[in-house]
């Protein structure tokens, strides 16, 4: 009997798992494992990511016991424990998805290295993307490094439809006897993580529900509300694609689905939709091509920035990150995160622009708070996204766009209500206008105990700008 391992990491699924229908057209039996990396317990820790994942995993195992099958748990490095798990069980085969993040690369030569040794190749096959990254390739033959002519050429490739969940996972006996090693999911440190107070749910049935949820009340109005943080227009599944607890082929295939039975209206909406897909694979393909962008400014230039240093910037940051600038919007958004371990893409931006531009303080200290926050805390997109709000990136918004979080506020949140809700010391201000809201300072009786402006943004706008035009000249 021929004997694969499945290595899972990042598709934490049984329904359109590309790395499983490899393994079992391979194999005569699979061995899935998951393999305890220190790297996301200490150098990428999260403990609304770890909760999220060990949900997930919990499961995800309990699915696979239905198919007939086991998750293993083993401690890593991987390339070490596979070995293992491969000479234990004659495995001639690891199957797992191709990786774009840096960390994941090393690991990933470190995996095929150990398993070279032992006689076992490790296929990597192709599963977060509906477009492989490092695919598309200017007419110059260079990677894209701007989202709009990238988004053509993304919408022109043929998109491969999801895979059928299997009937069965067939497993090794000795695999499934209750003697065979494997770590309970109840014993690592990282899975006893709680996570932020209100943590987002893992696991793909909680994906399922978000998604048929979201396509059956907001996919065809995301065009209009996706900005709104005080409306229920997205779709939430930020933490689901970043562990793969749904296929991005079939959320791609529903979405078109719902465009041929659409409207108008409805079809530019799917179509808003679809080009976020693009904006996540764009991001990952810069990462692919610059691995640096990761926690390097993109443009060198930006290296000589005169950022907030010492205590003054301790102080910035601080009140930033605790929710406390006086700046309504932004103190939801953070206050938003820290309970939700979750935030709204608009107010993601505009938080980071107050940071970056207002305060002066370096994306990387935000991007990092971020990463450890939120449950997506997805590499690319974070880093490109910030990246993106300071100016210092690939497709970068010019850094002499400078989002007023007052006028942000009233234009995406237009009656106070997510401000509201995230800030209580405001939600009593019954009669208060929304320009009031947004600038609590101007009312006859600010709240006394909101804080006053941490800065004066026209006067933070122009101190942004001349440090801009320092590092140009």
């Amino acid at each position: 009997m021929s004997v694969a391992v499945v290595w899972l990491r990042r598709n934490l699924r049984l329904d359109d798992q590309a790395a499983l229908s490899a393994a079992l057209r391979y194999a005569d039996a699979v061995v899935p494992v998951f393999v305890l990396d220190d790297f996301y317990l200490t150098e990428d820790f999260s403990p609304p990511r770890l909760a999220v994942l060990a949900e997930s995993l919990k499961e995800l195992s309990a699915n696979l016991e239905k198919k007939g099958s086991r998750l293993v748990i083993r401690k890593g490095p991987p390339a070490d424990a596979l070995a293992a798990l491969c000479r234990e069980t004659g495995a001639g085969a690891v199957f797992a998805h191709a990786d774009h993040e840096p960390h994941a690369k090393k690991r990933d030569a470190a995996a095929a290295k150990a398993l070279g040794t032992i006689g076992t190749r490790l296929h990597l096959v192709e599963d977060l993307h509906l477009v492989p990254t490092g695919s598309l390739a200017t007419e110059a033959g260079r990677p894209f490094l701007v989202y709009t002519p990238f988004s053509r050429r993304w919408l022109e490739r043929d998109k491969e439809p999801p895979l059928a969940e299997p009937a069965r996972v067939p497993t090794p006996d000795t695999v499934l006897a209750p003697a065979f090693p494997s770590i309970p999911l109840a014993t690592p440190r990282g899975f006893r993580e709680k996570g932020a107070p209100e943590n987002p749910r893992g696991g793909s049935r909680e994906a399922r529900r978000l998604w048929d949820a979201f396509r059956a009340e907001a996919l065809t109005h995301y065009a209009a509300e996706r900005d709104r943080p005080d409306l229920p227009g997205t779709s939430r599944l930020s933490p689901h694609l970043r562990f793969g607890t749904i296929g991005v082929r079939r959320l791609f295939s529903e979405a078109r689905a719902a465009w041929k039975e659409a409207d108008a209206a409805g079809r530019r909406s799917v179509e808003t939709f679809v080009k976020e897909l693009a904006w996540r694979e764009f991001y990952a393909a810069v990462l692919e091509s610059l691995p640096r962008a990761a926690s390097e400014n993109v443009r060198p230039e930006f290296d000589r920035f005169p950022w907030a240093e010492g205590e003054e910037e301790a102080r910035l940051f601080t009140a930033w990150a605790e929710g406390r600038t006086g700046y309504p919007i932004v103190d939801a958004g953070m206050r938003q995160l820290l309970r939700e371990g979750w935030m709204h893409n608009r107010v993601r931006m505009i938080v980071a622009s107050f940071l970056t531009k207002d305060l002066l303080v370096d994306w990387r200290k935000g991007e990092v708070f971020f990463r450890r926050h939120l449950a997506d805390g997805d590499v690319a997109s974070n880093a490109g996204g910030w990246q993106w709000s300071a100016g210092s990136g690939t497709d970068a918004q010019p850094f002499f766009r400078i989002f007023n979080p007052v006028l942000q506020g009233l234009k995406f949140d237009p009656r106070g209500d997510y401000v509201r809700r995230w800030i209580p010391e405001l939600s009593g201000l019954k009669g208060a206008r929304p320009a009031e809201i947004h600038a609590p300072w101007t009312l006859s009786a600010p709240p006394p105990d909101y804080p006053a402006p941490l800065v004066d943004h026209a006067a933070a706008r122009a101190r942004a700008l001349a440090a801009f035009a320092s590092i140009r000249s």
